[in-house]
């Protein structure tokens, strides 16, 4: 019975084209017509994922969502709602016969998508998260959690992206407060992003007496990359204040020549931290997630066998 239930691409065009009429719908009504369409029972339904903590073929139609939103066929208008977009309308009037993740590489969202967490400027080489039949269990379980976090910080971003920039200010405060720095009192940071903060969004002390200070830089950008002239403008804002260490911190990347600006700098040390590192560095500190589920994996307890 688990194998009449489709996997996550198979159910992409179909929810597509459920969403044509262009009306925003929710996840039951996604869920009640995508059940009808597939032919699947209340049997169906109740088969759960390993963990037992969802349905599975909800969790698929929830893996299908996210896809199809990466590429920009859908937006969510609301929490828990799911409306087309016009990219999605224009697709659909070529008639596709299919839509799996080959034919999502086509859309510039998701190519963008693919650019930030398949590689991360010159920082990290491409790394793949395609599994083989050659692949151990501890290594396919690797590979696996690459996947859900991955997933998990481009839904983070996106939700970076949809809050204001002042909010995105205090969130970048706040996470490296939780790496550490800063952690002394209530008075070793600062909010500084407002008109005429002469680009300093932030400033936090490294030691207890506020003898050494980090600035910080914050930009939500949605789509552009941050370029050469903005860590140039940085530079200057830290010269101003007579400073020598400064974060720039984005949603987006940074253009080539804006990591070569930030090397070639010699009076001030900057540090460049880009969408996929910012989200990375959430996850790990936990901020803005949340433990979901905890999987023991268990060995032999050698002393236990020994006469």
């Amino acid at each position: 019975m688990k194998n009449d239930i489709p996997d996550f691409q198979t159910i992409m065009l179909p929810m597509l084209k459920l969403l044509e009429d262009g009306k925003p719908k929710s996840l039951n009504e996604v869920m009640k017509l995508l059940t009808s369409h597939f032919s699947l029972t209340e049997e169906h339904l109740k088969i759960q994922v390993p963990s037992k903590q969802m349905g599975l073929f909800r969790n698929r139609v929830g893996w299908t969502r996210s896809y199809l939103k990466k590429a920009g066929l859908i937006k969510y208008p609301d929490r828990g709602v799911y409306q087309i977009t016009e990219v999605g309308k224009r697709f659909l009037n070529t008639t596709p016969k299919k839509l799996r993740k080959k034919q999502l590489e086509q859309f510039p969202d998701y190519q963008e998508w693919r650019k930030t967490f398949s590689q991360s400027n010159d920082k990290r080489k491409v790394t793949t998260t395609t599994r083989t039949d050659e692949q151990t269990p501890e290594e396919i379980l690797a590979t696996t959690i690459e996947e859900l976090n991955n997933e998990l910080a481009s839904e983070l971003l996106d939700k970076l992206k949809e809050n204001s920039f002042q909010y995105f200010e205090r969130f970048v405060i706040q996470l490296l407060q939780k790496m550490g720095y800063g952690d002394f009192s209530r008075d070793t940071t600062q909010h500084t992003g407002q008109t005429g903060d002469q680009g300093i969004d932030g400033i936090i002390s490294q030691d207890r007496l506020g003898l050494e200070n980090v600035y910080i830089q914050a930009k939500r950008f949605t789509n552009n990359s941050v370029g050469s002239p903005e860590i140039r403008n940085f530079i200057g804002s830290l010269a101003l204040q007579g400073v020598n260490k400064g974060v720039f911190l984005t949603t987006s990347r940074f253009s080539s020549s804006a990591i070569q600006t930030a090397i070639d700098s010699k009076q001030q040390k900057i540090v460049l931290i880009d969408g996929k590192e910012l989200s990375e560095l959430a996850i790990e500190y936990n901020l803005g997630v949340q433990i979901s589920d905890t999987i023991e994996i268990k060995k032999i307890d050698l002393d236990y066998f020994e006469e």
